[in-house]
């Protein structure tokens, strides 16, 4: 492909990649990159961390400098939420009534925050986006009480800085252990026991069941499951996202591909991958060799790496302590699934080329 237009809905990572990829791979068409944000496309794993701490600013987390863009001429369309898509006539609708029509388009909307059935007061957040990042970071303030719902890994990084900068955290987990989904229980465990002796407050099998606000509507406590009242400057929901799929074709359709998040990959570099796939498939190119999910968390004095991914029943081998330790996730033959290294990083390049050799045999 040559020529034409492609529209990439979503300018998240995906997204971003997609359009590199288009141009790397010497398509001279037209590409156009349409974000709901009014900012170009950067890093969000930043948001929880670095920037919600004040140690970078909003330009350091740019994919790409502005230039970037224009030098390769992938157009930006920023802030323009596409509302409708029509697959069949090939065109792309905002909400502000623009209408951008294509040849192919990488659907790359990603994930939104999983909504909790309450209404939200004033000073309950969710971290999604920089707009949401820079509402929190102004709440963060030293004596402030946060309240954390969720104990994934989100939760944790914020609940992490925003000890740092002096504020009191609470941690609420409806699990047995935070992050047990993903990493199991005796990881959850270990990770809540680094957490309380960092000061922070883990209430574990426990739910949110009320949100109080004052008569200004700010919140003032929660009410949990077991009847236990916490008083709260901020509470940040924190319980997972979900694919933003509403403009999905609801039957597979030949001009659209679906990209990143949207189809449940959930990591940064799964995103990336999955964006600069969805580009090659439209230009009729091999896609790369397999890779092993990456992802990675800054919590507490951990650098949390886990390579592949892990599901509740494997067997976990655990060796070391909550200052640095690795996990082993075996399956039902005693295959290797996944490594979860804290404070390792010299183990995670033999971890990925492992687990990466042992996909492409299975690819084979």
């Amino acid at each position: 492909m040559s020529a034409g237009t492609v529209a990439i809905v979503g300018a998240g990572l995906a997204g971003a990649r997609a359009a590199e990829t288009f141009r790397a791979e010497g398509f001279d068409g037209r590409v156009v990159l349409i974000g709901e944000e009014p900012v170009a496309p950067y890093e969000r794993p930043a948001l929880s961390k670095e920037f919600l701490a004040g140690t970078r600013d909003e330009s350091s987390l740019l994919l790409r400098k502005p230039s970037f863009w224009e030098d390769r001429g992938i157009e930006l369309v920023l802030g323009e939420r596409v509302i409708e898509l029509d697959a069949v006539g090939r065109v792309a609708r905002t909400a502000r009534g623009h209408e951008i029509r294509f040849d192919d388009l990488v659907l790359a909307t990603g994930a939104r925050p999983r909504r909790l059935p309450l209404a939200l007061p004033e000073g309950v957040h969710e971290l999604r986006t920089l707009a949401d990042a820079r509402a929190l970071r102004d709440e963060l303030v030293p004596g402030a009480r946060l309240v954390v719902i969720g104990g994934g890994f989100v939760g944790a990084e914020v609940a992490s800085t925003a000890s740092a900068l002096g504020v009191d955290v609470t941690i609420v987990e409806a699990a047995p252990a935070p992050v047990a989904r993903l990493l199991g229980d005796r990881v959850g465990r270990l990770l809540a026991a680094r957490w309380r002796s960092r000061g922070v407050r883990v209430l574990l099998r426990t739910g949110l069941a009320h949100l109080r606000a004052d008569a200004s509507g700010r919140v003032v406590s929660l009410l949990l499951t077991d009847g236990t009242e916490l008083r709260a400057d901020v509470v940040v929901v924190a319980v997972g996202v979900e694919p933003a799929q509403e403009l999905m074709p609801e039957r597979p359709a030949r001009h659209v591909h679906p990209a990143g998040d949207i189809t449940g990959s959930g990591h940064w570099t799964a995103a990336a991958l999955d964006g600069a796939r969805a580009a090659r498939r439209i230009l009729g190119l091999a896609d790369p060799d397999p890779q092993p999910a990456y992802v990675w968390s800054d919590q507490f004095g951990l650098r949390l790496q886990l390579v592949g991914t892990p599901r509740p029943d494997d067997e976990c081998d655990l060796a070391g302590d909550d200052e640095s330790f690795a996990a082993h996730y075996l399956d039902e033959t005693g295959g290797l699934r996944a490594v979860l290294l804290a404070n390792r990083p010299a183990e995670v390049a033999a971890a990925r080329l492992r687990l990466g050799e042992s996909m492409r045999a299975l690819a084979a």
